[in-house]
C-alpha cells in the first residue's frame, strides 16, 4: 500500500511540481515582460498614469462609463485587464518555493522520517495560497493557458501529493508498529 502511495505521491508531484514552477514564466509570458523588470515597471507606470487621468476626469464630474471615447474606452480596459503588482510579483516566486518545497518533501518521504507531515502539511496550504493569490489573466492569441487555471492543476496535483507523502509516512508507521 505504502508502494502506490508513493507511486500517486510521484505522479502528482510531476503535474503539480511543474504547473508551479512554470507559473512565473507563464505570467510573465501574459504581462509580455519576459522576465525584464523594467517592462514590468513600464507596464505599471502606464497603468497608474491611465488610472490619473480617469481620476482627474472623475473630479471634473464625468462620468467615465458613459462616454464614447475610444481613448478613455482603452484605458478602462487596460486598468481592468491588469492585475495587482503584487500578485504578479508573489505568484511566480511562491510558484518556484512550493516546487522545491515539494521536492524536497518527496526525498524525505522517501526517507520515512516523520518532517514528512509538517512539510506536507505546509505544502498543501501553500498550494491553495498559491491558487488564491494567482492572477485571473484573460487569454491572449499565443499565450498558452490561463495563470489561474495552471495555479488550480499545481493546486491540485500538489495537494494530492502532500495527500500521498503523509499517508506514505502513515503507513510505514503502522507496518513498523506491527512488525515490533
Amino acid at each position: 500500500m505504502r508502494v502506490l502511495a508513493l507511486i500517486f505521491m510521484i505522479l502528482s508531484f510531476l503535474v503539480g511540481g511543474f504547473c508551479a514552477g512554470v507559473l512565473f514564466k507563464n505570467i510573465e509570458n501574459r504581462m509580455g515582460t519576459d522576465g525584464d523588470s523594467e517592462k514590468l515597471e513600464e507596464v505599471y507606470r502606464l497603468v497608474e498614469n491611465e488610472q490619473k487621468q480617469i481620476d482627474q476626469l472623475k473630479k471634473d464630474g464625468i462620468d467615465v462609463t458613459k462616454i464614447e471615447d475610444p481613448q478613455i474606452k482603452e484605458s478602462l480596459e487596460i486598468i481592468e485587464s491588469t492585475p495587482a503588482k503584487w500578485k504578479v510579483v508573489y505568484a511566480g516566486k511562491l510558484g518556484i518555493l512550493l516546487a522545491v518545497l515539494a521536492f524536497v518533501m518527496v526525498v524525505v518521504a522517501f526517507m520515512k522520517k516523520e518532517f514528512v507531515t509538517k512539510l506536507s502539511i505546509l505544502v498543501a496550504v501553500l498550494s491553495v495560497v498559491l491558487w488564491a493569490i494567482t492572477p485571473y489573466m484573460e487569454a491572449g492569441t499565443f499565450s498558452g493557458a490561463n495563470p489561474k487555471s495552471l495555479a488550480l492543476i499545481g493546486c491540485i496535483g500538489l495537494v494530492v501529493c502532500s495527500v500521498c507523502a503523509f499517508m506514505s509516512y502513515k503507513l510505514h508507521l503502522k507496518k513498523s508498529q506491527a512488525t515490533a
